[in-house]
């Protein structure tokens, strides 16, 4: 489940284990980070389920790949929906 993105001024969010986001998701551990973000596995209250949030830096010239890394998810979670109502 692809559940968002957090933008801050030109940086990375300073995140910590325990942190609840949007009301909704705590912080349980880092997963991994590279040039532009971070991300983190979190536990969703609405659905009760885990979930990886990915935290964009929020640099003007990083928020075009950003989009662009929505919308790939976007696109890859329609295709495997209409995979499974196949099945």
């Amino acid at each position: 489940m692809w559940a968002g993105i957090i933008i801050l001024l030109n940086s990375y969010h300073p995140c910590h284990i325990g942190e609840v986001l949007m009301n909704r998701y705590v912080l349980i551990q880092k997963l991994g980070w590279g040039h532009f973000s971070t991300v983190w596995l979190a536990k969703d209250f609405k659905y009760s389920s885990y979930v990886a949030i990915k935290i964009m830096k929020s640099a003007p010239h990083y928020l075009d790949a950003s989009y662009d890394e929505v919308l790939f998810f976007e696109q890859r979670l329609k295709y495997y929906k209409k995979l499974q109502k196949m099945h």
